[in-house]
């Protein structure tokens, strides 16, 4: 039986994303070591510390408005500044990336989820990929999710979302997102809207549960819950509250199996980070499963 074109351009672009998504992960995963953990006295406000060189502990800065370090070239030679070390880079940001971007580009190519939505939401996925890529490995290691990688996330996911919003093909499968054109302009404020709503909602539910509960939500959870909802308003509203219950879930499943083989306890505190992230990219990247449920 012969193959279907489409078929064949859906595992390329895979493959392809694939590959380019090991030299990124390499790349942003010379971030993951200049973060420390920090575990304030109660009545300690100072802050956490700022990305420093693990070797001689100066500060590596970043740019003002960009989630990226300062110095020219620190992402690919990995040199510190001021001692010049390298900086090692993290094996598991550079292969979780590599998985994340042939998951994008396997759903692009088969018109699955907001990846399937044109060029430029594929474009604006992968930097939502590989930014959930760095920010899981620092929160497992460390517990934290850092500001300078967060927040100035918001200025670089805004605009791809919006782009995504303004260029957004019909869906049809591989061959829209290749030749597709045409703004679908009647419904990209309705769309806009809900990225906003979506951005708005998810923050305000996790600040809710934060308010509640401080010792079981951290603020830098809080923090990306915008992010993840701008991303997850996009989609739809109900992808809010799937992606959501995904993250809620895929956590409670690993705790509990950790309490079963032993390796943890009901006090074991588990990043909740990488949950968040793991559910927000399933939910856009497959689809929302809620209209199937309902």
């Amino acid at each position: 039986m012969p193959t279907s074109p489409d078929a064949v351009l859906t595992v390329v672009l895979a493959a392809a994303l694939g590959l380019a998504g090991i030299p990124v992960g390499r790349a942003t995963g010379r971030m993951v070591p200049l973060f420390v953990r920090h575990d304030p006295a109660p009545d300690d406000d100072s802050g956490p510390p700022p990305p420093t060189c693990p070797h001689c502990g100066t500060e590596i800065p970043f740019l003002r408005w960009l989630p990226l370090p300062r110095p020219v070239g620190f992402l690919w030679h990995g040199r510190c500044p001021a001692c010049a070390a390298t900086v090692p880079t993290s094996a598991a940001t550079a292969w979780t990336t590599a998985a994340v971007f042939a998951a994008a580009g396997y759903t692009a190519g088969a018109g699955l989820g907001m990846a399937g939505s044109g060029w430029v939401a594929l474009v604006a996925l992968l930097f939502l990929g590989a930014l959930g890529a760095v920010l899981s490995v620092i929160d497992v290691r460390v517990h934290r999710l850092p500001d300078v990688l967060v927040l100035r996330s918001y200025v670089v996911a805004a605009p791809l979302v919006l782009g995504g919003i303004l260029t957004a093909p019909h869906l049809g499968g591989p061959g829209d997102l290749v030749g597709g054109v045409g703004p679908a302009a009647a419904a990209a404020p309705g769309v806009a809207a809900g990225a906003l709503i979506g951005m708005a909602a998810l923050a305000a539910f996790y600040f809710l549960l934060w308010f509640i509960y401080p010792a079981g939500m951290g603020w830098g959870d809080v923090k990306l819950s915008g992010l993840l909802g701008l991303y997850l308003g996009w989609q739809s509203l109900s992808s809010v509250v799937s992606g959501t219950f995904l993250a809620f879930l895929l956590s409670s499943a690993v705790g509990l199996s950790l309490m079963a083989l032993g390796r943890a306890t009901r006090k074991t505190q588990l990043a909740f980070g990488p949950f968040m992230i793991v559910g927000a990219l399933a939910v856009v990247l497959v689809g929302d499963p809620l209209p199937l449920l309902i």
